[in-house]
């Protein structure tokens, strides 16, 4: 059964559908060990479709698939999923989260015109974020939203930027509390109190340790420069 390479894991998974085994093929491992199986079953797909959404076999494969790696994860990794565009720059990650629709996808690419080649997209919309050894990394996934812009890499995390639209650029760091209800709508809610408190010390962790940011902008590219040198302190 093949084994694949997500969010520094190895990771089982028996590909049902074709789609599926193409979407997953560029974390393909060589590796014979695997730290936990997240195969979707055809009985898992055909509840997905008739109980959540009617969707194709596909995509509810690839859904239930990405909430078992999210799940163990969060429950046994020391990370979770969290719903956001992720960029490298010059070897450092720069996340921006907001609700579906308010502009991710359109200020990375401002920070693609801004600085070029020293760009690379890491994922457009479900990386994994891990506490590995005290430092925190976003990793990417297959799952890399209706762009499909992403590449597998795993990334030091540098700045987690809150993204809301405003008429002027201004970036200002927050606190958790500030912000706690949009990060919570960009992760997966545990259905248990256990798995709840290491989510509250997963974000405890983090913005300890990673400046965060209520970033409020438009769409000329000034808009990713002001982003970067308020992580910076240019």
């Amino acid at each position: 059964m093949p084994i694949y390479r997500i969010a520094k894991l190895n990771i089982q998974i028996d590909p049902l559908y074709s789609q599926t085994e193409k979407r997953l093929a560029p974390f393909l491992s060589q590796t014979a060990d695997y730290d936990f199986d997240a195969s979707a079953s055809a009985e898992e797909v055909k509840s997905y479709i008739e109980e959540k959404e009617p969707c194709p076999p596909y995509l509810a494969e690839g859904a239930i698939i990405l909430t078992k790696i999210c799940k163990t994860v969060l429950s046994d990794y020391s990370g979770m999923f969290f719903h956001s565009s992720s960029l490298m720059l010059d070897g450092e990650a720069y996340l921006f989260t907001a609700l579906s629709g308010t502009g991710k996808s359109t200020h990375t690419a401002l920070w693609r015109k801004r600085f070029g080649d020293r760009v690379t997209m890491i994922n457009d919309d479900k990386p994994i974020i891990r506490n590995i050894d005290g430092k925190f990394w976003v990793c990417s996934t297959p799952w890399m939203g209706k762009s499909e812009i992403g590449t597998n890499i795993d990334v030091p995390i540098k700045a987690v930027y809150v993204l809301q639209r405003g008429e002027k650029n201004t970036a200002e760091r927050v606190s958790t509390a500030r912000v706690f209800k949009q990060l919570l709508e960009a992760t997966l809610v545990p259905n248990t109190a256990e798995n709840m408190q290491k989510l509250l010390e997963l974000f405890d962790g983090l913005f300890s340790s990673v400046p965060l940011f209520l970033l409020s902008c438009n769409t000329d590219e000034e808009a990713a420069q002001v982003a970067y040198n308020a992580a910076n302190k240019e």
